[in-house]
C-alpha cells in the first residue's frame, strides 16, 4: 500500500515536472519568436549632408544648364545665380543673404519659369581650393512672395543646392533645386523633392568674399533632350 502511494506521489510530481518544462520551452519559443519579430534589422542609410554654415561669409555664382528627369521625357532647364552677404553682415546665424536665382525648363509645362530674389544662404567653402582659388557648397533660399517674382503657383520659398566640385564645371558641378510650401527661412519647411544633378553645361563657384557686384550669369541654352 505504502508502495502504491509512493509510486503514485512519484508519478504524479513527475507528470508536472513534464508540464512544466513543456511551459518553458513554449515561453521561450514564444520569447525567441517575439525578439525575432521585434528585431529591427538596421539597414544602410544614404549619407547626410553635413549642415552648411549659414554665418560664412562667400560669394556663390553659377549658371548653365541641368537634366531634369521627368515623362514621358526628360528635359533640359537653364539655372543661373549668384549668392553674397548684404552690407554690414553680422554673423548672428540667421544666413542673410542677398542675390538672384533664375530657372527656366525648355518645355511647355507648369510653373516653368523661376525668377526670385534670394534672402537666405548657408554655404561652405572648401578647405582645398581649385588652381582658381575656388571650390565648396551652398544652399540659396529664394522669396517667392515678394512683388514682380516668378514661381511655381502654390509656393513660398524655393531652395537651391550647389557644388563647385572642379574648375571645369560641367560633369563635376552640381545644380538642384526644390519648392517649399514654407516661406523664405534659414531652412524653409514643406520642401518637395529636388530636382536636378549634376549640370551638363556650364559653371558653379563658390569663393572667399561677400561683397561687390556679382551678377548673374546668362544661362546656355539647350534643346530639349530625348531618351
Amino acid at each position: 500500500m505504502r508502495q502504491h502511494r509512493r509510486d503514485k506521489h512519484i508519478t504524479r510530481w513527475r507528470t508536472l515536472f513534464s508540464m512544466a518544462a513543456v511551459m518553458v520551452m513554449a515561453v521561450g519559443a514564444a520569447l525567441s519568436s517575439s525578439d525575432a519579430q521585434g528585431r529591427v534589422v538596421q539597414l544602410p542609410q544614404e549619407p547626410t549632408r553635413s549642415a552648411l554654415s549659414p554665418d560664412s561669409v562667400g560669394l556663390v555664382t553659377g549658371g548653365g544648364t541641368v537634366k531634369i528627369t521627368a515623362i514621358p521625357i526628360d528635359i533640359v532647364a537653364s539655372f543661373g545665380i549668384n549668392g553674397k552677404r548684404p552690407p554690414g553682415f553680422i554673423q548672428d546665424n540667421t544666413g542673410a543673404a542677398l542675390g538672384r536665382i533664375n530657372y527656366s525648363k525648355h518645355a511647355q509645362v507648369g510653373g516653368r519659369h523661376v525668377n526670385v530674389p534670394v534672402t537666405f544662404m548657408q554655404v561652405e567653402l572648401s578647405t582645398n581650393p581649385s588652381p582658381n582659388g575656388t571650390g565648396g557648397r551652398a544652399q540659396l533660399i529664394g522669396d517667392c512672395t515678394q512683388p514682380g517674382v516668378e514661381c511655381p503657383a502654390g509656393f513660398q520659398s524655393v531652395l537651391v543646392y550647389v557644388e563647385d566640385n572642379s574648375d571645369t564645371g560641367n560633369g563635376t558641378d552640381m545644380f538642384q533645386i526644390s519648392f517649399c510650401s514654407g516661406p523664405a527661412s534659414a531652412s524653409p519647411l514643406g520642401c518637395g523633392a529636388a530636382e536636378g544633378g549634376t549640370i551638363r553645361t556650364g559653371q558653379v563657384q563658390a569663393r572667399p568674399g561677400g561683397g561687390g557686384g556679382a551678377q548673374v550669369p546668362t544661362a546656355a541654352g539647350a534643346p530639349r533632350l530625348r531618351p
